[in-house]
């Protein structure tokens, strides 16, 4: 399955923001959402250990005013039978309050996959 194609075609009403604690930078998120969705790379696709019936995938988005670190992010992707029907994006690292920042695809790349993210070779998923 395209999963990063899967969310993009979801209606807004389909993809959610959400963290706990509540802090400026996921509400940063919900204001990039549609540039990461429209400008991100695929990174790769795991199973979500919190809801069995969920797959998760991580996206890296260069940065927006071309410098400095780009968008990593992660979504939950639920399913309804074999297609996708909302999605939650629950990590969002910018390189602010702390969070880890990459300033390419490659690092965004070996740190999803250092955090068991796959990739698939077969399909495209840019």
């Amino acid at each position: 399955m395209d999963w990063l194609k899967a969310v993009r075609e979801l209606p807004t009403r389909q993809r959610a923001v959400q963290h706990q604690p509540e802090t400026p930078r996921y509400a940063r998120a919900r204001t990039k959402l549609r540039y990461v969705l429209g400008r991100g790379t695929y990174l790769g696709v795991r199973q979500s250990q919190l809801h069995p019936q969920a797959m998760e995938i991580a996206v890296w988005a260069p940065p927006g005013h071309g410098r400095g670190a780009g968008y990593y992010c992660c979504f939950r992707v639920f399913l309804d039978q074999d297609h996708v029907d909302f999605t939650l994006l629950f990590c969002f690292y910018d390189g602010t309050e702390g969070s880890p920042g990459f300033k390419s695809v490659g690092s965004a790349r070996t740190f999803a996959t250092s955090n068991g993210f796959r990739s698939v070779d077969h399909e495209n998923h840019h």
